[in-house]
């Protein structure tokens, strides 16, 4: 298909969370900037065309399958998983669209994943903890070792683990990859108030780089600072006022995403964390959320998580935010009985206030029922928790 460089620059992303953070950031200032892109994104919150965008905008049905019929007529007797086929159609429509950046996310690991077939030109590993441990490893450098092999020989890495894994290290070292890391090469520090903040990092010459009074986004700030440093190290002009203008209010549907229950009026707070480390990030941001809320009564969490999840950790994360948690289950196949996550729980030892629920919509209405106006509903555990409320509010 002849799909080997599907753009003039090509940004690979991989990480257990934050991925799409990135992507969206990157794609956002690059599209600011005058310049033309493609982005490959998974999973989908509702439909299969959010994951690839031209330009910025979703592609149409009909697109979407001129790129199958593409894939379809290429592949012959060869069989193709259902990710590899969506990954073709992807980079067929980029190769079609002279794209000048194609931003590809990794769906899984990376060393095997159908993304790494392509030679990026600037990797970013966002953050490395445990997930999916049955297929990448049931130990962090296990994990890091997947997602390092999106690592090429002296194409720079970006790498957002404040605890770096020696196994990116001696993998971009292998390959004489120079490697920016969070808090040492890049970093971003947040005005005293709170309202703005300035990029430091480095471009591709060495040379610093400071952007100050950049607005915040309603991403976490970790992963915009990993997409500036990486647009930084782009043989790219990019003036101040893109950055500026795609920052400000920036956000990303499903990422501590802040609604309206349509029928009550109250807040929702709609978050795709399904992994412990995902937890703990939302359950800061809660935290925060409620020192600025100081009206909040309450906190009515609202889980349902994916069988091969680490529930009692992720409710052990989240513990100290949620002053109720109503436990409930997705109409999924690979989601967790709430009969089971409630016991798990119970054994597990979270104190806070615990009810079952067969049904997400049942347990979503009751939390909004139970908050007050100044309280917030947060429903969160698995892109697919998310989906199948996010309709009922605005």
């Amino acid at each position: 298909m002849g799909l080997t460089k599907p753009a003039h620059q090509v940004i690979t992303v991989a990480g257990t969370n934050g991925k799409g953070s990135c992507v969206a950031c990157l794609q956002a200032i690059l599209e600011q900037a005058g310049y033309r892109t493609g982005a490959y994104t998974s999973p989908h919150l509702h439909h299969f065309n959010e994951r690839i965008c031209l330009e910025g905008e979703e592609v149409s049905d009909r697109v979407l399958c001129d790129a199958f019929v593409a894939v379809e007529h290429a592949r012959k007797e060869q069989s193709l998983s259902y990710f590899e086929f969506g990954t073709l159609a992807a980079l067929w429509l980029f190769s079609k669209a002279d794209i000048d950046v194609a931003i590809l996310e990794v769906g899984l690991g990376g060393r095997l994943d159908a993304v790494n077939i392509i030679d990026s030109d600037i990797a970013i590993i966002t953050s490395i903890s445990l997930d999916h441990q049955d297929w990448l490893g049931n130990d962090l450098e296990s994990i890091a070792t997947e997602k390092a092999g999106i690592i090429r020989h002296k194409a720079p890495l970006v790498y957002g683990d404040l605890v770096p894994c020696e196994s990116v290290l001696k993998k971009a070292d292998a390959l004489d990859a120079p490697v920016y890391r969070l808090n040492l090469e890049c970093y971003g520090i947040v005005n005293q108030d709170n309202k703005a903040w300035t990029f430091i990092g480095c471009e591709i010459s060495g040379k610093a780089q400071t952007i100050e009074q950049l607005p915040l986004p309603h991403i976490d700030l970790s992963n915009a600072v990993l997409a500036v440093q990486a647009i930084s190290l782009l043989p790219l002009a990019i003036e101040r006022k893109a950055f500026e203008e795609a920052l400000d209010g920036l956000a990303l549907p499903g990422r501590f995403e802040l609604r309206k229950d349509l029928d009550t009026k109250k807040r929702v707070i709609l978050d795709v964390a399904h992994n412990p480390a995902a937890a703990e990030l939302l359950g800061e941001r809660l935290l925060q959320f409620r020192r600025v809320n100081p009206g909040i009564t309450q906190i009515v969490g609202v889980i349902a998580v994916m069988a091969d999840k680490d529930i009692e950790s992720i409710a052990g994360a989240l513990e100290s935010c949620l002053d109720i948690c109503y436990i409930a289950q997705v109409d999924e196949p690979r989601c967790m009985p709430s009969a089971e996550s409630f016991r798990r729980i119970k054994q597990y030892g979270i104190e806070s206030r615990l009810e079952q629920f067969d049904s997400l919509e049942e347990a979503y209405k009751a939390a909004c029922k139970l908050a007050t106006t100044e309280d917030v509903v947060v429903v969160t555990g698995s892109f697919y928790t998310v989906a199948a409320v996010r309709h009922l509010s605005q």
